[in-house]
């Protein structure tokens, strides 16, 4: 069986890892939200 090595973390994957979860947090928003049945193509 193979061990499992643990990797370090740096700030620059944090970042993104945040970055991913705002915008992944916007577009639900938009889809929970919709303008007279759509979404604007503004709010993109």
């Amino acid at each position: 069986m193979n061990k499992i090595v643990a990797k370090p973390v740096n700030m620059f994957e944090l970042f993104f890892d945040l970055v991913f979860v705002y915008a992944i947090s916007r577009i639900t928003a938009m889809i929970h939200h919709p303008v007279n049945g759509g979404i604007p193509l503004a709010t993109f």
